[in-house]
C-alpha cells in the first residue's frame, strides 16, 4: 500500500472517530447545542491543512512504496556501465549521506557538449558512505549503444549538487566498450548485420587482392577453368609466381585430384614460362591412389614425377636414394642405395668347406619375404674352384671342383620379392596426367 492511500485512510479514520465522539455526546446531554459547536477547531483546522499538504506532496515526487529504499529502478546490465567513485569535502574529508548527482558523457576532456545526462536526484539521490559510492550508469537514462561503439574516447563528467563540473573528467577504460559486442549478437557476421556500403572494397583493399577486378598487383581468385576443374589460386602478377590448390574431378564419381602447387600456372593466365613449375598432388582415383611431387622446368615440356607414394605403399623418386651417415673423421656422407630392375631381397654370409662340401641353412624368416627361385653366388676365400651342387628349399650345397678342400668362402642369394613377381620397369603413370 502506497503513502498517498495511508494518508486518505488516516484521514478517514480520524472523521468517523470525530463524528462518533460527537453523537455520543449528543444522546448524553439530549440539549442542543449552537451552530458554532460544528465549526472545527483551531486545532482541527491546523490538522486538516497539514492532511492536504501531504497528499498534494506525494502526488508531486510520486511516492514510493512504504518500506522500501530509495533506488534506481533495475536496468539490462548489457546496457548499463558499473561506476565507483569517491566523494570529499574541500578538505579531503570522505562524505556520508545522499547527494544529488548528475553524470555527463563526453568525447573530449574538456569542453564540448554532452553526448548523454542521467540526473540522480531527489529520490533517487546517490547514497554515499565514508566517501565511497556505486552507481550505474544508464539505469535511469539509458545510453545508446551507438554512443560507444561510435567514438574511440568517451570521458565522465560529475556534477554534486549546485557544485560546478569536477575537473579533470574521467576517461572510460576498456570495460564499457564490450558494449560493442552487442553489434555482433549470436557472435556471427551475416549479411542481415552488415549495412549496406559498410564493406567497400576500398576499405578491404580487394584491389590489390584481387577479388573482383581483372589486373590486380596480387590475386586471389576461384576459376573454372573447365567441366572437371576448378582452382583456387593466389597470385604475384610481378614474378607470375603463386600458389593454387586445385581440385580436377575426375570421371568416376569419388575420385579426383587435388593439387598444391607453387608456379604451377594452373589456372593461372598467362602461364608463366620463366619459372621452375611444381605440384605437390594427392591422387584418390582407383587406378593410382597415392601422392607425388610434381615439377617441371621452364626449358621443358614434360613434367617430371620428382617423389610419388601409392596407396600400397610403393614409394619411387626420380633421383638417388642414400643414408646419411655421420662419420668419425670425415662428417656426414651419403650411403646410396642398389638398384635393380625388378623388385629382390637378397641375403649373404661366410661358410667352410669341410672335406670339400659345405651345406648353408637360409634362414627362416628370410625365406618367408621371397618367392620362386633365387639366385646363389659363392667366391673363393683360396686355392679352390668352386660350385653349387645342390639347390633345396630351404639349404644349398657348395663343393670343390678341386684345390683346398677346406677353403672358406662368401656366398650372396637374391630372390623376387613376396608379392612382386613379374614387376619389371613398369612406367610412372603421373607425367601424362600432370602435363597440362
Amino acid at each position: 500500500m502506497d503513502t498517498q492511500k495511508n494518508l486518505f485512510i488516516l484521514f478517514g479514520e480520524w472523521l468517523q472517530a470525530r463524528q462518533a465522539r460527537r453523537c455520543e455526546s449528543a444522546s448524553q446531554s439530549h440539549v442542543s447545542r449552537p451552530l458554532t459547536a460544528w465549526l472545527p477547531t483551531r486545532g482541527n483546522v491546523m490538522f486538516t491543512l497539514a492532511m492536504i499538504a501531504l497528499l498534494i506532496a506525494a502526488q508531486s515526487v510520486g511516492a514510493l512504496p512504504l518500506g522500501q529504499p530509495l533506488v534506481a529502478p533495475e536496468a539490462a546490465s548489457t546496457g548499463t556501465i558499473a561506476y565507483q567513485g569517491r566523494l570529499a569535502d574541500a578538505a579531503g574529508k570522505p562524505l556520508t549521506g545522499t547527494y544529488s548527482m548528475i553524470f555527463r558523457l563526453y568525447t573530449v576532456a574538456t569542453g564540448g557538449t554532452p553526448l548523454w545526462t542521467e540526473q540522480w536526484t531527489g529520490s533517487n539521490g546517490v547514497r554515499v558512505s565514508d566517501g565511497l559510492f556505486n552507481v550505474m550508469l544508464g539505469s535511469l537514462t539509458p545510453i545508446p549503444t551507438s554512443l560507444v561503439t561510435n567514438h574511440a574516447s568517451l570521458f565522465l563528467g560529475i556534477t554534486v549538487g549546485t557544485d560546478d563540473e569536477m575537473q579533470p573528467r574521467v576517461q572510460l577504460g576498456s570495460v564499457p566498450f564490450a558494449v560493442q559486442a552487442l553489434t555482433v549478437p549470436n557472435g556471427s557476421v551475416t549479411t542481415a548485420k552488415i549495412a549496406d556500403g559498410a564493406v567497400t572494397q576500398a576499405k578491404l583493399s580487394l584491389d590489390r587482392l584481387g577479388i573482383g577486378t581483372t589486373n590486380p598487383q596480387s590475386q586471389i581468385g576461384v576459376k573454372d577453368l573447365s567441366s572437371n576443374h576448378v582452382a583456387l589460386t593466389l597470385e604475384n602478377a610481378d614474378t607470375r609466381a603463386g600458389i593454387e590448390l586445385e581440385n580436377e574431378v575426375a570421371t568416376s564419381p569419388g575420385e579426383a585430384i587435388l593439387n598444391f602447387g607453387v608456379g604451377t600456372g594452373r589456372g593461372i593466365s598467362p602461364k608463366p614460362d620463366n619459372v621452375d613449375q611444381a605440384w605437390f598432388r594427392i591422387d584418390t582415383r582407383q587406378a593410382w591412389k597415392g601422392f607425388a611431387w610434381m615439377w617441371k622446368k621452364p626449358d621443358s615440356s614434360s613434367t617430371v614425377t620428382i617423389m610419388s607414394l601409392s596407396r600400397d605403399g610403393d614409394f619411387a623418386v626420380s633421383g638417388t636414394k642414400s643414408s646419411v651417415v655421420a662419420s668419425a673423421s670425415y662428417g656426414q656422407r651419403k650411403l646410396y642405395a642398389v638398384e635393380a630392375p625388378d623388385v629382390r631381397f637378397s641375403d649373404e654370409g661366410i661358410a667352410h668347406l669341410q672335406v670339400g662340401m659345405a651345406r648353408v641353412e637360409l634362414d627362416p624368416i628370410f625365406l618367408e619375404t621371397i618367392e620362386g627361385e633365387y639366385l646363389v653366388h659363392v667366391t673363393s676365400y683360396g686355392d679352390a674352384s668352386l660350385y653349387v651342387a645342390e639347390v633345396g628349399q630351404d639349404y644349398f650345397v657348395v663343393k670343390a671342383r678341386e684345390g683346398d678342400p677346406n677353403v672358406a668362402f662368401a656366398w650372396r642369394l637374391s630372390a623376387t620379392r613376396k608379392g612382386y613377381a613379374g614387376v619389371r620397369l613398369e612406367e610412372v603413370g603421373l607425367d601424362h596426367e600432370a602435363a597440362k
